[in-house]
This record gives C-alpha cells, sequence and structure tokens, in this order.
C-alpha cells in the first residue's frame, strides 16, 4: 500500500500539469554604479589630521578616499506554487570593488521568497550573507604591543516582513531580521547577533507624490562576552533606535525624469556598559544623520538610469573627549546607477 501511495504522489508531483506550473519565464535584472565615497574607512577628522601616510595604523592604505564600482545581478523565479496567490523566489549576487584598495571590495549573497496575496499585501522571508567586510586597523586588546591589525567580520541575516493595505492611499509593513556578525580571530571580542524590529507607513498623497516613514528598534547582544580571553571580559552590547522620513515625486520636468527621491534618517546606538575600565564604550552614544537623495530617468522599457548622493555625518558623545574625536566622522558619496531588464522565456 505504501508502494502504491508514493507511486501515486511521485506521478501527481511529476505530471504535465506541475512540471508547468514550474516552467516559467525567469527575468533578470543587472546594475551596474559607479560612485565616489570621500571617506571609504569612516575616519574621523581626528584621524584624518593625525595618521601618517606608510604608518602601522594605516598599514597598506595609501588613499583616504576612491572610486567604487558595484554590479549587481538579481533572478527572478515565480512559479505557480498557489493558485490564488503570486509566489516569487529572488536571488541576487552583489559586489563592490574599491579601486584604492582591494582589501575593501566586498561580495554578498541573499535569496528572498515572498507571496502576494493583493495589492500591497505581502508575506516575505529572506537570507543573506557576506563572508567578509573590511573596516579598518586596530589594535588587538590581548597583545601588549603597538602594532596595528586588520579588522574584518562576516555578517548572516535573515528576516520575515508582512505588508497589507490601510486604505486606497496607506499600506504599512512590519519587519523582524536578526543577524549575526563575527570578527577576525584579533577582535573576536565584539562577536555580536543583532535583533532588529520595524515599521513602515507609506502614504500616496496624489498619483505622483508619496511619503514614507520608518521607525525602528533593537539591539545587539555581545556573544563572545566573557569567553576567556581579557578582551571579552568587558561587555560590548548596545541598544538601538531609528527613525526614516522620505519623499518620492514621480514624473517631474527636470529633465523630464521618471522619479525623485530623497529621505532623511537618524539612527541611535547607546552601549549598555557603565564600567570606568571600558572607557571606549562606556556610556558612548551614537547619533548617525543620513540624508540620501537620487534621480532616476527611464531610457525604455527595459533600461533606466539612477543619480544618487549620500551624505552621512555621525555624531558620538561620551564622558571623554578623545572618544568623540576617534568615532564621530562625516562621508559623501555620489554616483550613477545603470539598470538594465530582461527576460528569459523558455517557449520561445
Amino acid at each position: 500500500m505504501r508502494i502504491l501511495l508514493i507511486i501515486l504522489l511521485s506521478q501527481f508531483l511529476l505530471g504535465q500539469n506541475f512540471v508547468d506550473r514550474l516552467v516559467v519565464p525567469i527575468y533578470y535584472q543587472f546594475n551596474f554604479a559607479t560612485g565616489y565615497d570621500s571617506n571609504v574607512f569612516s575616519f574621523s577628522k581626528s584621524d584624518l589630521q593625525t595618521k601618517t601616510l606608510g604608518s602601522n595604523s594605516l598599514g597598506e592604505i595609501k588613499y583616504y578616499d576612491s572610486d567604487y564600482y558595484k554590479p549587481q545581478l538579481k533572478i527572478i523565479y515565480s512559479p505557480v506554487l498557489l493558485d490564488q496567490y503570486e509566489t516569487n523566489f529572488i536571488f541576487q549576487l552583489r559586489s563592490k570593488i574599491v579601486r584604492s584598495f582591494i582589501q575593501k571590495n566586498t561580495i554578498s549573497f541573499s535569496g528572498k521568497f515572498e507571496i502576494k496575496f493583493g495589492s500591497y499585501h505581502w508575506l516575505k522571508t529572506g537570507y543573506s550573507f557576506t563572508p567578509e567586510n573590511y573596516l579598518k586597523r586596530y589594535q588587538d586588546a590581548d597583545i601588549f604591543s603597538n602594532q596595528y591589525f586588520d579588522c574584518t567580520y562576516s555578517k548572516a541575516s535573515g528576516f520575515i516582513s508582512y505588508s497589507v493595505p490601510i486604505n486606497k492611499k496607506n499600506w504599512t509593513r512590519i519587519s523582524w531580521e536578526i543577524s549575526s556578525e563575527y570578527y577576525n580571530s584579533n577582535f573576536t571580542e565584539f562577536d555580536t547577533e543583532i535583533h532588529n524590529f520595524s515599521w513602515y507607513l507609506s502614504h500616496k498623497f496624489n498619483s505622483k507624490l508619496s511619503y514614507g516613514l520608518k521607525i525602528g528598534i533593537g539591539d545587539g547582544n555581545n556573544i563572545s562576552y566573557y569567553s576567556g580571553l581579557n578582551s571579552t571580559f568587558q561587555d560590548r552590547s548596545y541598544r538601538t533606535a531609528s527613525i526614516k522620513i522620505s519623499r518620492s515625486l514621480k514624473h517631474i520636468k527636470f529633465l523630464k525624469s521618471d522619479k525623485f527621491y530623497i529621505s532623511y534618517s537618524l539612527g541611535n546606538r547607546k552601549y549598555l556598559n557603565e564600567s570606568i575600565d571600558d572607557p571606549l564604550h562606556s556610556g558612548r552614544i551614537h547619533f548617525d544623520h543620513q540624508i540620501y537623495t537620487s534621480l532616476t530617468k527611464k531610457i525604455n522599457s527595459n533600461f533606466k538610469i539612477n543619480g544618487y548622493i549620500k551624505m552621512r555625518y555621525r555624531q558620538t558623545l561620551s564622558q571623554f573627549q578623545w572618544v568623540e574625536d576617534i568615532k564621530s566622522f562625516y562621508k559623501t558619496e555620489f554616483g550613477i546607477k545603470l539598470t538594465w531588464n530582461g527576460v528569459y522565456d523558455i517557449y520561445r
């Protein structure tokens, strides 16, 4: 009886109707961006004034700024898994190439599954992984020397989100994300697991103009705290809060563009440690201000071009002036992104 059920089930799964559900066009998108970053390593004003090229604290770093290149490939596969609802599998491969410092180059992978129940009504979940991110050079707290070492970390993230329409002009989304950051052997005391919850509201003012509001809270748990090394005897856990407001305008006259977007975000991070034995983190607070603006023009149905500018200022507050000096920074980015959309249809 079991064998018969297995045979019947396999015939159903491999039947022509099921195969037809899977054999669908595959959509793909290729993005290529090139731009300029005025402060690649997020150096503070104090760093820029005191660090000397060729010193141990900089190593092979020769330039503070750089141009960069960001290719990206996205694949969208939409099999008919459910009769009533749209389902999508989305895979992305991203890379960033920093011309002046090859160790700053990154590559990341991500996958996402989503179900569409209706207009602005989605359930989404996904995962992303970046094997190596380069920060800059620091001293190892477990080695009694003045030597500096490269600091890198890997990052893995998973999320789930649910969006639903409120009325004809408004829709909302809630998201939950869990991330983990693991540092190289010289800096394992910073290993952290991060939880973030966010709420987003979109308001459509009219057919051209819309606004967005996003509020988030989170915490970073220092998972390597008190794990054996002297450097782990201090807790580097923190809490975060953020707010972001955005404005999007379609079909504007300037350069006959299709979309103008601008946003401002403010992020706050507060370290929980109050120990005077760790002045670098004790009571430290960050206020991270970011302004982003972009202008998009569609060339044809498959190709569009986007110009963008991003400004970031991180203000650090601490009971120690030297901490504020080395942890506050400012940077500007600008560039151009090209997007090309295509489709592979097996029936063609």
